[in-house]
């Protein structure tokens, strides 16, 4: 009993799904016409849409550079720091702050007001051309980073309608990250040697004194890597160039997209009529 049943079911749906072949094969052109429409339709806006051009960099962090700021200070002192009464917090990893500085909204913030990117990011829009809504865009639209911990680089995009804008943008934001990496070093090491030499008339230990003048002289030498190396936290490995072939849109995905759209558009068209025609002829009938 129950195979029959089975084979019944079986039965009854091969017979639908032929009879659903058979009712697209009637409308067969107004399945044509609708898959053609939407083609057309989204051929339209894959050909009409502004191209975009992602250029990409490749950098490696700089690991031979001097800790430099408070860190350096505390683990060179170690135990001696309580005997001449300094007191000096330990600062954060060389690398953790490259990247920070590098993921800041402070270096897409001074990278848009030096360009002066505000008429670029907003070219209508300009009752929402302001410094944060630009940051903002930037940072979802155009910026992508991308660092790889088991190979050691980290990969900036940048996502532009103009691929030698692309390029340019994606060097010059790394060689701004150095900048202000470079800078606060700089301010650091300044600021330290000014205070360990302070601290050198505050002391009669000698010990104290020796070490002392030994991180006056580690931080001269960060002043003068400072000032010597423009790629201070970030070596560029492989620098970009203006991209040929754009990124988006994808016309090919989209045009078939739309195919496929307006293949099942017509095909419920087609369905949905044919069904309402039986309900009227079952209504009919029962009259």
């Amino acid at each position: 009993m129950i195979d029959q049943e089975r084979t019944a079911a079986g039965s009854d749906e091969g017979i639908d799904l032929v009879a659903f072949f058979g009712l697209a094969w009637r409308n067969k052109y107004l399945i044509v016409l609708s898959t053609v429409v939407c083609g057309l339709i989204a051929a339209y806006f894959a050909f009409t849409a502004i191209p975009l051009y992602r250029a990409e960099v490749v950098v490696s962090e700089v690991h031979d550079r001097s800790m430099g700021g408070a860190a350096s200070l505390v683990n060179q002192l170690g135990g001696l720091v309580s005997l001449g009464g300094v007191g000096l917090r330990n600062g954060d990893n060389a690398s953790v702050e490259a990247q920070a500085v590098l993921q800041s909204r402070y270096l897409v913030e001074t990278f848009i007001t030096r360009q002066n990117l505000l008429p670029q990011i907003f070219p209508k829009d300009g009752k929402y051309a302001t410094l944060w809504r630009a940051v903002r865009k930037f940072r979802s639209d155009v910026l992508n980073i991308r660092p790889d911990v088991r190979r050691g680089v980290t990969t900036i995009s940048i996502e532009w309608t103009d691929p030698t804008t692309a390029a340019r943008w994606a060097n010059e934001i790394i060689s701004l990250a150095n900048e202000l990496i470079r800078t606060r070093a700089l301010n650091d090491s300044s600021r330290n040697i000014l205070y360990l030499k302070d601290q050198i008339g505050h002391t009669n230990v000698i010990e104290l004194q020796r070490v002392l003048y030994d991180l006056i002289e580690n931080e001269t030498k960060t002043l003068m890597l400072a000032n010597e190396r423009t790629e201070y936290a970030f070596t560029i490995i492989d620098p970009a160039v203006a991209p040929e072939v754009h990124v988006s849109p994808q016309r090919t995905v989209i045009v078939l997209f739309g195919i496929v759209i307006g293949l099942i558009v017509g095909t419920t068209v087609v369905a949905v009529r044919d069904n309402l025609r039986r309900r009227r002829g079952v209504a009919d009938r029962g009259h």
